[in-house]
């Protein structure tokens, strides 16, 4: 019954409010997956496969075969894994994808092996309670980088840049006019867009300097769309920033 329903959220892409620029076969899809809250796979084809930007959580391996299929495309095709961190809810789909190179910031890949413990105090909890499935070192190749990075594929540019704070290895990507901020921004029901929130962050001063940062740093580029990872989007304006940023 869980399957069937993430197959209809991902049927359904009105339902889920994703921007058509996103929702575009054969070149871009996304699909949503379960747990606490929706939690996104973003996939691009490029040049020689498949990008994908975060790899989801409940049903996520069921999600990502059918977010490939609309792209006309197979687990093979995947190129490469780009993660703006390490919580459980952002890497469901690991195993289906393992053959891939992994990308993430250099102070995130001791916690996506569980080699290090998550911070803030709800992710800390719940791998307490029960933890979460990791891969092991020697099951997924880590293309880490500790500063912002640049990676092409074909004429497609993707931009990392780190934004630590709501994990200590947090990254927003910036591919194709869309800033991928994973939950370095997150959004409420009565706050509207905000930094991490503080009961998910190790440090939410420190995320909210990075977003300010953040926003110096896309200024060369140009920035459309701004989505976080459970699937809020919203037009990359000066008054989204102003929210954001409390100005």
């Amino acid at each position: 019954m869980r399957g069937f329903i993430i197959l209809l959220l991902i049927a359904s892409g009105c339902a889920l409010h994703v921007p058509p620029t996103l929702q575009a076969p054969p070149h871009s899809f996304v699909v949503s997956t379960g747990g606490v809250n929706r939690s996104a796979i973003f996939l691009h084809r490029v040049e020689g496969g498949i990008v994908l930007i975060e790899l989801g959580w409940w049903g996520a391996e069921e999600a990502l075969a059918e977010g490939l299929k609309q792209l006309g495309a197979r687990t093979d095709d995947v190129i490469a894994v780009f993660l703006t961190h390490s919580h459980r809810d952002h890497i469901g789909a690991w195993r289906s994808v393992r053959h891939a190179p992994f990308y993430l910031a250099t102070a995130e890949e001791e916690l996506l092996f569980g080699r290090e413990a998550h911070g803030g105090w709800l992710p800390s909890l719940a791998e307490k309670i029960r933890g979460s499935d990791r891969p092991a070192p020697e099951e997924v190749q880590v293309h880490a980088f500790s500063s912002d990075t640049v990676f092409a594929f074909g004429r497609d540019t993707l931009r990392a840049f780190l934004v630590p704070g709501h994990t200590e290895g947090s990254t927003a990507y910036l591919f194709r006019g869309t800033l991928f901020a994973g939950d370095a921004i997150a959004k409420t029901w009565i706050s509207g867009f905000r930094p991490a929130l503080g009961r998910f962050s190790v440090d939410a001063s420190q995320a909210r300097r990075s977003l300010e940062s953040l926003r110096e740093r896309i200024a060369p580029f140009e920035v459309s769309l701004v989505c976080t990872s459970h699937l809020e989007c919203s037009a990359a304006t000066d008054e989204f920033w102003a929210d954001v940023l409390g100005n």
